[in-house]
Formats: C-alpha cells, structure tokens, sequence
C-alpha cells in the first residue's frame, strides 16, 4: 500500500469519473481497492465523513490527497443498474460499444425498436458487468457476450447523466474544507498530549505502550484489539480518564 495519498485514486488499484457525484470505473484485482470491497459503478458519497456527492473527479482527488489517514476513508453506494436483455428475432441484441484506452466499456449506439432500446439502454451508458463477469476493455465485453449469445445478457450499467459544469472556485471551498477538518484534528491531537501529560508524565513506560497501541490501531483498525490492549496498560483509575480523548 503507498505511504501517502498523493496518488489517490490510482495507486490504490481503482479509478473515478464523474462531474458531481462521482463513480468508481474500475478496480485492480487484488489492490488495496478491492480488499477493502469497493466495486465499480460504487457511488462516493464520503471522504473522511464530509459529505462529497456535489464534487467532479478532480476535486474529489485534490480532497482526498490531502487527507491525513492512508488511505482515506470513504462511504460508497452502489449504482450499477441490471438490464436483463433478450436475444432478438433477427439474433441480435440491437446496441454498439465502443472503448477509449484507459476507459470503461460505452454504449455506441442503439437500434430502433431493438430489445436494447426496449429495455432502455441509452447512448453513453457505461457498461461495468456482462452476466456477472467485470469488464474493462472492449476485448473484455467482445468475449463475454460471444460466449453467451445465445442465452441473453444481464448487463450492469452505470448512466452518469448530465455533465454540469464546475468552476475552479470550488476546488477552493473544498481544500479550505479540508485545512478546517486538519486543523480541528491538530486541535484535539494537542489537548490529547496534553491530557497524556498530565496523567502519565510521570510514567513513561505506560504512555509509550498506549501510544504503541494506538499506532497499531490506526493501522489495523481492530476495535477488539484496542479495547484489550487498552485494559491491559490503563490499569489506574486516573489512566481511565484518557479514553474520552481517545474516542
């Protein structure tokens, strides 16, 4: 996993588009990306807990990259549409795809009265899924609908809608919403040593394993292993009164 967030999406294992709200493209198999369950055609609706559905894809990476945990947390929604899609009388299903390098599979074009424009596909739907199998090349899309032609196709579609148009204005408010959301964490980061002081001053060895624990913590996030480790070192009654700090 990277050390920063400077190359936040991609060096993650996943991409974004999107002109408010943005979607995820694509992921890499096996990347930081897809262990933690995104999927494509997910929907950001967070970075961080702030709110980011009114964001383009360039905004929302200059948020996140300034972000202080690696990687950013980030709420998602899923918003790949299935269209299950008969095989016509004429055996053809009645759509185009075309695939720009580096971008996902687009709908090119669509017959009239076929069983795509019955089912509602749209010129520039992106198509993420063909029968349950991700795709993200035209070579990809061209090899799933050859081997079940016959059966029909259960396609995932992600419609962008609308392209708005973004004032570089906005970049602004959102990296002074991000200084504000640092600036407050710095806050609490210092009454917290403060607090730390205060109790454990005098007790070296104890302050060093707690902050050997949090440090795990915000590595691993395991919550069980926090709490347990935190009973073990805080043994005093006064230690206790750093644990609404810590929350």
């Amino acid at each position: 996993m990277p050390a920063t967030n400077a190359g936040w999406p991609e060096e993650f294992g996943f991409k974004i588009r999107g002109n408010g709200p943005c979607y995820i493209m694509a992921v890499e198999e096996g990347s930081s990306a897809h262990v933690a369950g995104l999927q494509p055609g997910d929907q950001i609706l967070e970075v961080e807990g702030q709110p980011v559905s009114s964001m383009n894809a360039k905004a929302l990476a200059i948020l996140a990259r300034q972000c202080e945990n690696v990687p950013p947390s980030i709420g998602v929604v899923s918003r790949l549409q299935q269209v299950d899609l008969p095989l016509g009388l004429q055996g053809h299903f009645g759509f185009t795809l075309t695939c720009h390098e580096g971008d996902p599979v687009q709908v090119e074009s669509v017959a009239q009265d076929s069983p795509a424009a019955k089912a509602g596909i749209k010129v520039g739907d992106y198509i993420l899924e063909i029968n349950g199998i991700y795709v993200q090349s035209y070579k990809d899309a061209a090899a799933v609908m050859r081997s079940c032609w016959d059966e029909g196709l259960r396609l995932g579609l992600l419609r962008l809608g609308r392209l708005r148009r973004w004032a570089s204005s906005s970049v602004e408010e959102f990296i002074q919403s991000a200084d504000a959301v640092h600036q407050e964490r710095r806050q609490k980061a210092r009454e917290f040593s403060k607090k730390v002081q205060e109790i454990l001053g005098d007790q070296p060895e104890v302050r060093e394993k707690m902050f050997t624990s949090l440090k795990q913590f915000a590595a691993e996030r395991k919550v069980d292993y926090l709490a347990h480790a935190l009973s073990l070192i805080l043994t005093e009654d006064s230690h206790w009164l750093l644990l609404d700090h810590i929350r």
